[in-house]
Parts: C-alpha cells; structure tokens; sequence
C-alpha cells in the first residue's frame, strides 16, 4: 500500500474533526485555514507531500466524508494499473461544456444531503473531476499544480492539466463518499464567483 497524506482547506474545524479526520485514520493531514484561495492552499498541499515523499495526497473539502473503507486501496489500484493516471475522483465528466462537467457524459456517484447522486457508470477516464475530493497520483503529485487565482471555484480544471497532456488521465474511481452540502450555491456571490471562474476557464482552454 503507498504512503498516503490528507490535505483540507479548513473553513470550520468542526466539520474538519468530524469529516476529514476519522476515515484518515493514522495517516497524517495537513489542515490550513483563513484562506483566499484554495488553489494556493492546495498548492502548499502537493509541495508538503513532495518533500514528505508522499506515494498519494487525498485532498478534501472539510464537508466531505468518505464512506469506503477501501478508498486507499482503491485509488492506489488504479494509480498501480496506469502510471499516466495523475488524478482521480469519485465523479466527473467532459469538458465541452464548461466548468459544469456534469452536464457532459457524466460518470460517478456521490451521496448529498440533497439526494443520492448516480450518474450510472462508476469508473472511467474524464475531463474534469468533481472538486469535493481530488486524489493524487506521485506521478500527479510531482507533475501537476493549480493555478495560482483567488477564491474557492474554478481550482477543479487542474483535471484539464492531466487530460490535455499525451497519455497522461484523470479518472473517477467507485469510491463511497457523503458530501455534506445541500447543492448548489450558498449566496449569490459565491454563484457570481463561479460564473466568472466558468469564463475564465472557458478563455484558458478555448472553450466555447
């Protein structure tokens, strides 16, 4: 089994202690808050487990919980079985629509406060990866990084940075999760941020 790290972007230590905490079991995490950015954040993230050796970063939002026990083994299986894997989510999908992949052949399944949401197929090579839990490969770790933009939307296309390179991927693995989120946004300014992160992402990769 390879070495594994959690990172987070904290906006509330309880939900952090509940949440990321507990499936972590003995591995270490790194926990930063007060944040602007979280592509900054995560950044800081993917050096740490450079310098640590680390062989997988799990990094998580602080209202994500994963269920599946065997999450590790699971994305360390694909990881194992493709070396230009670098990346890996629990649901995704293209790109061609924007930052809203869920919208273009989606594939995953994750459980909501909302509702239970199964795209159908569990497994397979996308886009773009649902942001809620990003999986590092060492390859992934080593190779990738988000780019450097304020606020906390539009750091998922760094998928885009693994799938647009030659034989390099982003995958979804059929890992249990509980997003502990309602959907959608929570004011309209984070609504606001998201379109605008949506264009800019649309301008970077020439996506109309």
């Amino acid at each position: 089994m390879p070495s594994v790290a959690y990172g987070c972007c904290v906006g509330s230590w309880d939900r952090f202690n509940r949440y990321v905490l507990p499936p972590a079991g003995d591995a270490p995490v790194l926990g930063l808050s007060g944040q602007t950015s979280i592509a900054d954040a995560y950044n800081v993230m993917l050096r740490w487990a450079y310098a640590e050796n680390i062989e997988m970063l799990i990094l998580q939002h602080d209202d994500l919980e994963i269920l599946d026990p065997d999450h590790v083994a699971k994305f360390a299986a694909v990881f194992a079985a493709d070396e230009y894997a670098m990346l890996a989510g629990v649901a995704g999908g293209g790109a061609r629509g924007g930052l809203a992949w869920w919208n273009r052949d989606p594939v995953g399944h994750q459980r909501t406060d909302a509702m239970e949401i199964d795209f159908g197929p569990r497994a397979g090579v996308v886009d773009l990866l649902e942001g809620s839990i990003l999986a590092f490969s060492r390859g992934g770790i080593e190779r990738l990084g988000f780019e450097s933009r304020p606020g906390f939307h539009g750091y998922d296309e760094i998928a885009m940075a693994a799938t647009r390179q030659p034989g390099w991927c982003a995958v979804v693995v059929d890992v249990d999760t509980h997003h502990h989120t309602a959907l959608g946004f929570d004011n309209e300014a984070s609504h606001q941020d998201w379109l605008a992160a949506d264009q800019w992402f649309r301008r970077k990769w020439s996506i109309a």
